[in-house]
């Protein structure tokens, strides 16, 4: 029996120790975990990667062996070109395949891969965290900063993304490699369709044909064509929208967004490439055969918005047909996709306020789902902040070129090369290699602010997005 009367269980004992007074118990730390990602560590991270490829890419290609001649590239020219591989633009100062030699061009590539994987990883994860804010969970966590997707979601997120370009790139390269095989050396044909391939999925608009001409020496080619069409496409929708109409395979059962996404998509491709054809077709497509004109003019409208590459001479396409693909850039692919632009989901939900504004409904309205109020305003507020961008961006090209430099180029070629540059197209219509060095810098920070400044926009108008606790008296305004 103990003290207490109660009946001392066989096992029980009574444990007496004296502790020092000067004695510290310590208490070890909780391990750490591998904390979640978020959405601004995402935006800030990829900022920060994307600025360290450009800097390494520039000292690279800056040096004398990197081209075919042995002498060191300025570096001004070594700085533009891995900008615009890094932010798998395309626009390019000095031929690829003529100023850069294999280990030149193994560099670009290099480049155009990691900006390309980089940024659809990348913008996928940050568009993931922000669309999960749906809840009032997510939301607070999203406004504090926290995560809103657990490092499991986000590592089998990545790695279903970089299983899906690999497997993408792979098959385009051996479908290209054994059509350059025809007429090239097998191990000319492996090198041109490996890198054709990872530059279409990528959409970044570089090519080794030599001379400027891009495949223009293959509009007639089918096999060239469709395949550098369904790769762009690939790169441009998104592992997001695809992996969607993979998984749900029915028209009814997709979301909202992608929805919209694959049906202004669908849009532009049919109405660019019947412009296209009906002003180019006795114009730049007259030295192509009547019978590959459509196709050419398909070709064209996809590689417009997106990627860069050109079966046409652009110096011969008629004016108000580069003032259509102005508008074909700036709109661009989808989101978390390798294309630029303001996205394909922006342009919709605008067309959709519009047609609902015209109808007098309260609300836009699609597929039998409303849009919120809120996301139409960061619609136009990115649209507008970009146009605002392009505006003082072609102002300032324009400023150092005809003003300075006294180059005279004519002020539509100039307002084409600053949405290619902000759009990361990369179509030419010949004039960027021939600009200043105050026009290449200019065009570099077009390139800058197109890879980062959307994803940027929206998260920043995600993030401070507040619920309104009171209103004002409403007041008239005139319009019209």
């Amino acid at each position: 029996m103990d003290r207490s009367g109660g009946r001392r269980l066989p096992g029980n004992r009574i444990v007496r120790r004296r502790v020092d007074a000067t004695q510290v118990l310590t208490i070890p730390e909780p391990r750490r975990r591998a904390e979640a990602p978020n959405a601004s560590q995402h935006a800030k991270r990829f900022a920060l990667a994307f600025t360290v490829l450009v800097l390494l890419g520039s000292t690279l290609l800056a040096l004398p062996w990197t081209t075919e001649s042995g002498h060191a590239t300025p570096p001004i020219d070594a700085f533009f070109t891995a900008v615009s591989a890094s932010a798998v633009t395309g626009l390019i100062v000095v031929d690829t395949q003529d100023h850069w030699n294999f280990f030149g061009e193994l560099v670009i590539l290099i480049l155009i891969q990691a900006g390309g994987l980089g940024f659809m990883v990348g913008a996928s994860l940050v568009l993931a965290s922000l669309r999960r804010g749906g809840s009032l969970r997510d939301s607070l966590l999203l406004q504090d900063g926290a995560p809103t997707l657990s490092l499991s979601e986000a590592t089998t997120l990545s790695k279903r993304i970089l299983r899906f370009i690999v497997v993408t790139e792979s098959v385009g390269a051996l479908v290209l490699t054994l059509r350059f095989w025809q007429d090239k050396p097998f191990h000319e044909a492996l090198w041109h369709g490996t890198f054709t391939s990872i530059a279409a999925f990528c959409n970044a608009g570089f090519d080794l044909e030599g001379n400027f001409i891009s495949l223009a020496g293959y509009a007639e080619s089918s096999w060239i064509s469709g395949t550098v069409i369904l790769l762009i496409q690939a790169g441009a929708l998104s592992y997001i929208v695809l992996g969607e109409v993979w998984t749900k395979r029915r028209w009814t059962r997709l979301s909202l967004d992608v929805r919209l996404v694959l049906t202004v998509n669908a849009v532009l491709l049919a109405g660019g490439a019947l412009i296209f054809m009906a002003l180019e077709w006795t114009a730049s497509m007259a030295v192509i055969d009547p019978w590959a004109r459509p196709l050419t003019a398909l070709f064209q409208s996809t590689t417009t918005r997106t990627a860069g590459f050109a079966s046409v001479a652009m110096g011969n396409v008629q004016p108000a047909t580069l003032f259509l693909m102005i508008g074909l850039m700036l709109i661009g692919g989808a989101a978390g996709s390798t294309a630029g632009g303001i996205k394909l989901a922006t342009i919709g939900i605008l067309g959709l306020a519009v047609v609902s504004t015209i109808r007098g409904q309260p609300d836009s309205q699609a597929f039998g789902r409303r849009v919120s109020t809120q996301l139409v305003f960061r619609a136009l507020a990115v649209t507008t902040l970009f146009l605002f961008a392009h505006f003082i961006l072609t102002l300032a090209l324009a400023i150092s070129e005809d003003v300075v430099a006294r180059k005279e180029f004519g002020f539509l070629p100039m307002m084409f090369e600053t949405m290619s540059a902000m759009a990361t197209v990369g179509l030419s219509t010949g004039i960027t290699p021939e600009v200043s060095t105050a026009g290449k810098i200019i065009l570099c920070i077009a390139m800058y602010i197109g890879r980062l400044g959307p994803l940027t926009a929206v998260y920043a108008l995600q993030q401070r997005q507040q619920q309104a606790r009171y209103r004002y008296p409403e007041g008239s305004v005139r319009i019209g």
